[in-house]
């Protein structure tokens, strides 16, 4: 079994979740890794972007002396969800308007909780 095939599990998983469009294990690095995104998205531009925003957002997490719990990007028909997952990855996830993205989220972390010391 491959070192990586509990991680495609767990993203699996998180993709049955209610209003989980997608969701993509990224490099922090801005590198895609695995996952989504959706059909017609450029890949090496999305998870380039994904990691620009987390980047950001801890940056100023950071300097404000507080930790991300998560950033949330709202678009007209779907919320980016960006989470940091160890100091490697982040997970992007895109959820329709219906969702938590609190509990998502909360539920995503639970999951890659499992699988976080592989990667």
């Amino acid at each position: 079994m491959n070192e990586m095939s509990p991680v495609r599990s767990a993203l699996d998983e998180i993709k049955k979740l209610d209003h989980v469009l997608d969701a993509s294990l990224v490099s922090r690095g801005g590198m895609y890794v695995m996952g989504g995104p959706l059909k017609g998205l450029h890949r090496e531009t999305y998870a380039a972007m994904s990691a620009i925003m987390i980047g950001a957002a801890e940056t100023t997490s950071s300097e404000l002396k507080d930790k991300l719990n998560k950033v949330s990007v709202e678009l007209t028909e779907q919320t980016l969800v960006l989470i940091s997952v160890g100091p490697k990855y982040l997970l992007a996830i895109l959820v329709d308007h219906g969702g938590d993205r609190d509990k998502i989220a909360s539920q995503t972390k639970k999951i890659m909780s499992n699988v976080e010391m592989i990667i």
